[in-house]
């Protein structure tokens, strides 16, 4: 057989890894910060109950969830979320594991191999259950301010938590007021620490202070 004649090899494809889900599920009851409007799920249209089509109806925060907060949220001047700029949302992105039981310090992620552009997500002891289906805890893990400016000062462009709050109003301040995008709510209960490829879309709702999001998370 000449080598024209020969059998070709069959095309090898690298199989890429999966996208993981770091979205809570809304539903009816579910945690809610305690001076926000509490989650309601209705089906106001029913199929089974004649109704030509299925409809439902939505009572929330916009900071439900996983969730975006613009500069509005806590700048009386800022932005709203149709404003933010999406490439910090997609991208590159690490999720570090947090030991501290109270707060992400300075002095545990200063050590941190944290570059200018990176998208930080911090797992802490919020994940260690659904906490989306228990009570409000006022005890959840955050950032400190201390923290949050150097991640600021580093060229850090998005920072993610998995309870429903950064942190305090100084810390808020320290992230939107420096353009750095905030994600809270993140359901990081499956997601090993590591690099990942990450898409996070918050709703476009015009003058809105924040809107619920959809996150994906790649390995790579």
């Amino acid at each position: 057989m000449s080598p024209s004649e020969a059998p070709a090899k069959p095309l090898e494809l690298t199989t890429p890894a999966a996208w993981l889900d770091a979205t809570l599920p809304i539903r009816t009851g579910m945690a809610h910060w305690p001076d926000n409007l509490g989650v309601t799920v209705v089906l106001t249209h029913d199929m089974a109950a004649g109704s030509p089509a299925n409809v439902t109806e939505l009572h929330l925060s916009a900071h439900t969830g996983t969730h975006v907060d613009a500069p509005r949220h806590f700048l009386a001047d800022g932005a709203d979320v149709t404003t933010l700029d999406l490439r910090t949302l997609m991208g590159p992105a690490v999720v570090v594991s947090i030991q501290d039981p109270h707060f992400i310090t300075l002095q545990e992620i200063r050590p941190l191999p944290l570059q200018p552009g990176d998208r930080v997500l911090f797992k802490t002891r919020n994940s260690d259950s659904d906490w989306s289906q228990e009570p409000f805890n006022p005890d959840f893990v955050r950032l400190n301010a201390h923290a949050a400016h150097y991640l600021q000062a580093l060229g850090v462009v998005c920072v993610g938590v998995d309870y429903l709050s950064v942190g305090p109003a100084d810390t808020h301040l320290a992230l939107l007021g420096a353009g750095v995008t905030v994600i809270e709510g993140l359901a990081l209960q499956h997601i090993a620490p590591g690099r990942y490829d990450m898409l996070c879309l918050p709703l476009p709702i015009v003058g809105a202070d924040g809107a619920p999001a959809r996150v994906l998370l790649r390995p790579v």
